[in-house]
């Protein structure tokens, strides 16, 4: 991602695999790619990405006749056009980001946010909400057929999906009239929502076009995020690596299958050995909570609930003893 420009390819930068389709003098007919906690190819197939290819070709034929539908696949100007100009990079890559690009100097799409986030933290302008990014439709109460890309297979109940009467086999066509090619197309929409909007959906019920409204307000753009590779970046950072133990192994420590029990195996963190952290530690509590979480998701709440400078309060156990410790966090 060097010198890709930041104006044009606008993207979820977490993704594993992403694709634009583009007329030549730069319109976006649509996006395609999505991932969410569910796995890294979850929301991907091969039909869903040749119904996405038939619809993108369906629009170019009708271009420009609808390039004004077309307007608002493209975001607003970035800060930085390109990640060579993003300060914090600049600083962390130094050298490389100016070699020709090869598989070791390479700078991945996550590190576009690891970018953003270090400069605003730089600038003490951090802000926790720009950690909601393209929110999947599940968080508004659609979950979409893979193979389809754009069909309703299922309405979460008291939802505002569901408020607003979207059914099962409903086949989305625009959102806030924009064309919808794909599931990374609605996503498009909702992360450039602000959290309180209006959200219109144009759907197909038995071939018979429809309008919904849907009122979108509070917290639907949070979700699970510690599947996200920029995650790691976000402060404050715990620099701990402690894999959930299985099953089998929480039943042969007394363990309750849904207990917090994750094995230290490796620590950075100059400062939680001096805490008196140990590798082979099993951490079966922080700070009072001890459901089971992976190794991510405590990092991910480590970040949600605690700032740079704060100490975590933890219990592990040691030779089948419980120990106290206060881990700074840095």
């Amino acid at each position: 991602m060097k010198n890709a420009d930041l104006s044009q390819f606008q993207f979820d930068y977490d993704l594993t695999w992403a694709a634009f389709f583009m007329n030549p003098d730069g319109t976006i007919y649509g996006r395609y790619g999505s991932r969410s906690v569910a796995g890294a190819m979850a929301h991907n197939s091969m039909a869903s990405l040749k119904h996405a290819m038939r619809r993108a070709l369906e629009l170019h034929q009708n271009y420009p006749a609808n390039k004004a539908s077309l307007a608002g696949k493209r975001g607003s100007e970035p800060r930085w056009k390109t990640t060579l100009e993003i300060p914090a990079l600049q600083r962390q890559f130094q050298e490389q980001l100016m070699k020709p690009t090869s598989r070791e100097n390479c700078i991945h799409c996550h590190n576009i946010y690891d970018g953003w986030r270090e400069t605003a933290y730089d600038e003490e302008a951090f802000d926790q909400d720009s950690l909601w990014v393209y929110p999947m439709p599940d968080n508004i109460g659609m979950q979409i057929h893979v193979d389809s890309g754009n069909t309703v297979a299922q309405v979460i109940e008291d939802s505002p999906a569901a408020h607003a009467g979207l059914e099962a086999g409903d086949v989305i066509h625009t959102m806030n009239g924009q064309p919808i090619i794909s599931q990374a197309d609605m996503q498009w929409v909702l992360h450039n929502l602000p959290t309180t909007a209006e959200l219109q959906i144009e759907v197909k019920r038995d071939g018979s076009p429809l309008t919904k409204t849907l009122s979108l307000s509070g917290d639907w753009k949070k979700s699970d995020i510690s599947w996200r590779g920029s995650m790691w970046s976000i402060r404050p950072k715990l620099r701990v690596w402690a894999p959930e133990l299985s099953v089998e192994k929480k039943e042969q420590l007394g363990l309750a299958p849904h207990a917090l029990a994750l094995e230290t195996k490796w620590i950075p963190s100059q400062e939680a050995k001096q805490a008196g952290l140990q590798n082979g530690d099993i951490i079966v509590e922080v700070d009072g909570k001890t459901e089971a979480m992976s190794h991510s998701q405590l990092n991910l709440w480590i970040k949600l609930n605690y700032q740079s400078g704060d100490t975590l309060p933890i219990q592990v156990l040691r030779e089948n003893k419980k120990i106290s410790l206060t881990i700074p966090l840095e």
